[in-house]
């Protein structure tokens, strides 16, 4: 019985023994770190270096693709306002041409017929014109009869209104006033660039009936364009109208230009389920931006935009899910760092934006060179 019991407490006195120096090996820590003591030969042969934490901006992008598309008033399509076949083309596609500049002519049948028109409402209007001056002076006389003055006043009206309804007409091909003054009969009609811009499609040939509805021609105005990119939904916070983006051409060469968000679209479009922006921009000088193209918007983070915590890029120690950082407290004589978790915030080519889980005590600085060192000597020394 003596013995059983002497067995016993040989055991618990192992058993104590053991535990006492496993709590001597193993490093003071709490939660968010773990600490571990390098001596100073250890932490020159590991060529251990510490870094001053400091507050910095650090911008961080967001990329959105699109497509150049022409602005509204910087595009043009070119139609007669009467059927007529095409007899000369004095341009070609990939031209400059200037507001007003004669793109081809047309030669018209139906031009011939309404000058036609035109000249016998004139001569019917200038006749009904001496009839109703003849019926007012009758009846200021007291001689004519009264409903022969209100026929000739119908009849003068109404021929004075088909009179400049034809002339509004021949004014709208581009014939002046007085040209319609003489009884000459022109016909043919030019058909002239409404903008400044480059010919971008020319679909005609000589011999070709052109019709009212039938394009002649795309003018494109490339000075001022215009870029739809497309913002998905996790990034509409960090757009908004008025806001100046870089603009990247994907394809080309070109210099990047800075373009200003002109308004963003108020739906996401089922196809791309994303919101359109629209982007104004100017051609980089000398080159040839045409629509179609694919462009790439650089947008800044506006959280970026607030200073926040560094550390270089070096000093983050990865583990999974996780990041850490080694921290020497100025206050400490002894090499004794310690092992705190962060969150990663944005980053550059060397620096990176951290948060603290548990703010480190009193002044720090933090372990840049070296951490897996660090982090091997520490896991060997609680014997993991």
């Amino acid at each position: 019985m003596n013995l059983k019991k002497w067995v016993t407490g040989l055991v618990v006195l192992f058993v104590v023994t053991a535990c006492t120096k496993q709590k001597e090996k193993r490093p003071a820590a709490n939660e968010d770190f773990n600490a571990v003591t390098i001596d100073k030969k250890s932490f020159a042969l590991m060529d251990i270096q510490l870094t001053q934490p400091m507050v910095r901006l650090i911008e961080s992008n967001i990329y959105l693709s699109g497509k150049v598309v022409s602005t509204p008033n910087n595009r043009a399509s070119v139609s007669s306002d009467i059927e007529g076949k095409v007899e000369k083309i004095f341009v070609n596609e990939g031209n400059l041409v200037k507001k007003g500049t004669p793109l081809m002519t047309l030669r018209s049948m139906a031009l011939i017929e309404l000058q036609n028109q035109f000249f016998e409402a004139k001569s019917q209007l200038d006749f009904l014109s001496l009839e109703y001056k003849r019926q007012e002076e009758l009846i200021k006389n007291k001689i004519g009869a009264l409903v022969e003055f209100q026929n000739t006043d119908a009849k003068y009206k109404a021929a004075k209104s088909k009179v400049n309804a034809l002339q509004a007409k021949l004014q709208t091909l581009g014939f002046s006033k007085e040209s319609m003054t003489n009884s000459e009969v022109a016909t043919n009609i030019t058909i002239y660039s409404p903008i400044d811009g480059y010919v971008f499609l020319l679909p005609v040939q000589l011999g070709v009936l052109a019709t009212t509805d039938m394009t002649l021609a795309e003018i494109v105005n490339n000075s001022e364009l215009m870029a739809d990119v497309f913002v998905y939904d996790k990034d509409l916070d960090n757009i908004a109208e008025g806001q100046n983006v870089e603009i990247d051409f994907i394809a080309h060469s070109y210099p990047s230009v800075i373009g200003t968000v002109a308004h963003i679209s108020r739906a996401i479009d089922p196809q791309t389920k994303a919101v359109t922006a629209h982007v104004k921009f100017h051609a980089p000088a000398g080159k040839m931006v045409l629509p179609e193209m694919s462009v790439r918007c650089v947008v800044i983070k506006k959280e970026s935009l607030a200073p926040k915590l560094t550390v270089p890029i070096s000093a983050v120690l990865e583990e999974g899910d996780h990041a850490f950082v080694f921290v020497k407290l100025k206050a400490d004589s002894a090499n004794v760092l310690y092992k705190y978790r962060i969150t990663k915030g944005h980053q550059n080519e060397q620096w990176i934006q951290v948060e603290f889980a548990n703010n480190p005590p009193g002044d720090y600085q933090v372990v840049s060179k070296n951490v897996m060192l660090i982090e091997h000597e520490r896991i060997k020394r609680i014997g993991l």
